[in-house]
């Protein structure tokens, strides 16, 4: 895992003392220098990161981890994915390291709404998640890689580089990319957004075509668009994608 967590309890004079927390990370060496990590193989410029994760002990961990990394700087970290936009505004940042369950706003609606007003900035999921339609649906609205916290922190520093270096990048447990890629390069347009909100309002076909001064037609094939590329099957599942994402 990215991070470890190793309880040890220990006994003095026949009286077990509190358990105590003790975090190690599994950090890839460096032969050539001992005690030092391996860097990875970017611009001689300092890649900055901002960290979008709800559990302390991760965004502690992650801290730790790339402190160790020559080129890396975490500029900065929030638990909540209200601020995440906020800091993006205020911190110059090329890398996101983004928890999909964040309190505040969902990792996906984050994603499509950071690629449209910061199209540069690289998007690494971060999740639990193994669902497939996770992994699509994160891809359809932008990310640039989906990594698993249950991989060890040596596949963090393989994906880094990797979604740098403008390449997809999904994590080995979940199987190869191929399985993504149809989805993946069909990221959800902005019009595609206006008729999915719409949608979640429960606007009809014709009504979203007069909304829009498009044909019904055209609304229906945007609709089957997006159906397609968030593994969705008919506009109930639309709406309720829509309300998960906040879109309502």
């Amino acid at each position: 895992m990215i991070v470890h967590e190793c309880f040890a309890q220990n006994i003095e004079n026949g009286v077990a003392t509190a358990p105590q927390c003790n975090i190690s990370l599994l950090l890839p060496c460096d032969n050539s220098s001992s005690g030092n990590y391996s860097s990875i193989p970017v611009s001689s410029a300092m890649t900055k990161i901002v960290i979008a994760e709800d559990h302390t002990l991760i965004r502690e961990g992650l801290r730790s981890l790339m402190a160790h990394v020559a080129g890396m700087e975490i500029v900065a970290d929030t638990g909540s994915g209200a601020q995440v936009e906020e800091l993006l505004q205020q911190t110059p940042t090329d890398l996101l390291l983004l928890d999909l369950d964040l309190p505040g706003c969902h990792g996906i609606t984050l994603t499509a709404r950071i690629k449209q007003s910061h199209p540069h900035i690289k998007i690494l999921i971060l999740t639990g998640s193994t669902d497939h339609n996770s992994v699509r649906q994160a891809f359809a609205a932008g990310a640039d890689g989906y990594l698993l916290k249950l991989e060890d922190s040596s596949e963090l520093l393989e994906a880094i580089p990797t979604v740098l270096d403008n390449r997809r990048y999904v994590s080995k447990l979940l199987g190869p990319l191929t399985h993504f890629q149809d989805s993946e390069d069909q990221a959800v347009t902005p019009r595609e957004q206006q008729i999915l909100k719409l949608v979640a309002a429960g606007k009809s076909s014709q009504e979203i075509a007069d909304t829009l001064e498009l044909s019904v037609f055209t609304v229906r094939k945007h609709k089957q668009n997006l159906m397609a590329k968030l593994s969705l099957h008919n506009a109930v599942e639309l709406t309720r994608y829509a309300m998960h994402q906040g879109l309502l």
